[in-house]
């Protein structure tokens, strides 16, 4: 991920499109940061909202860490499929069913 850690503009403009990637575990737990760290949201039928302009530096921070975590959790997921296909391709006898 090439984040840099600021508070500018343009790096909440990355975490903002970082976290519309997020899946719906993922958005649940960064419900979670967002409501242990006090901050302010809005919510309705519609989803949950915040302003991402006004979190807290230290919010921001473990939301980084929280992307960081998630990329790295793709990242494995994929190599682990990308493994099982190969090993699938290589050896159609283990995987066919009886």
């Amino acid at each position: 991920m090439s984040v840099t850690k600021d508070t500018d503009f343009d790096t909440r403009k990355q975490l903002f499109e970082e976290i519309k990637q997020f899946n719906r575990t993922e958005q649940e737990e960064l419900y979670r940061i967002l409501k242990r760290a006090g901050e302010d949201l809005s919510e309705n039928r519609n989803g949950i909202f915040f302003d991402l302009m006004s979190l807290k530096r230290e919010t921001i921070d473990k939301i980084y860490e929280w992307i960081t975590f998630c990329s790295s959790n793709r990242t494995s997921f994929e190599s682990r499929e990308k493994e099982l296909s190969q090993l699938a391709e290589e050896n159609p006898s283990l995987y066919q069913s009886n």
